[in-house]
């Protein structure tokens, strides 16, 4: 069966067959990611791969031959959604299968039609993706102060002057790489969510879960090594990377060090 809904990103009709689909949005610019992505369905226990999506010219992800059974709506999640970029723009994530339509983190929403279902879901930028033109770039190597292991899969928020939110995360060696758009003013406040947890959960899958990534716990940023201030981004320089680190590390160290909050 085939209902017709419109994207309000794509900005053009989709074809949704009955069960769940899903497309994705660059969280940085907010358009569609249309090519590059590979969304893969497994078992979450067993790990054994139910299919591939299939991508349609407009980006949606859908799995046509997927056998009823496992399009049936279950109580809990049996299997996991893995979506990763193979042109290496984009951090990986998984989504627990049924999907939710319901916002929470990177889940933007979803819109619901009868048997048929779009989530739509934005994706964070990776350490090393290109910065476009006229961006500020901002990195960072985000470790725990109590051991030195990488902050994997951290949520990292920069809020500028005039109150704009821009977001981003970790990878799993706790690198991050944020491009700021030409428009945002300075930035004035660093705002981390963080859970030691998180690197030995992905482990499995490769990629976070996106709802254990939203629900991480808030950690503090260390402006020094030796005390507990909250660490305060420096007022970037036009045309140059900004740099997070906590000072008073030794000179081979450059780390954003961070504790509980």
């Amino acid at each position: 069966m085939l209902v017709m809904t419109r994207h309000e990103s794509l900005r053009e009709p989709l074809p949704l067959p009955a069960g769940d689909s899903l497309a994705f949005v660059d969280a940085a610019s907010g358009k569609p990611v249309v090519t590059g992505l590979r969304c893969s369905l497994v078992l979450r226990h067993g790990g054994r791969l139910l299919g591939r999506s299939s991508v349609t010219p407009a980006g949606l992800h859908l799995w046509p031959n997927l056998p009823e059974r496992w399009r049936e709506p279950q109580v809990q999640a049996f299997a996991d959604v893995v979506v990763r970029d193979e042109q290496q723009r984009f951090q990986p994530l998984s989504l627990p299968w049924p999907l939710s339509a319901r916002p929470v983190g990177q889940i933007i929403g979803g819109t619901v039609l009868g048997s048929s279902r779009l989530v739509r879901v934005g994706l964070f930028g990776a350490p090393a993706r290109r910065a476009p033109p006229g961006a500020t770039s901002v990195y960072g190597l985000l470790v725990w102060e109590a051991d030195g292991a990488p902050a994997a899969w951290a949520r990292v928020r920069l809020i500028d002057r005039e109150g704009r939110a821009h977001e981003g995360a970790s990878d799993a060696e706790g690198r991050l790489g944020l491009h700021l758009p030409r428009s945002c003013g300075p930035v004035a406040e660093l705002r981390v969510h963080a859970d030691p947890a998180m690197g030995a959960a992905s482990l499995g899958l490769g990629a976070p879960d996106v709802l254990a990534f939203a629900r991480q716990p808030a950690a503090r940023a260390l402006a020094h090594a030796r005390g507990n201030a909250m660490y305060v981004p420096a007022t970037a320089i036009t045309g140059e990377p900004l740099i997070l680190a906590t000072q008073g590390l030794p000179p081979a160290y450059c780390e954003l060090r961070l504790v509980p909050a």
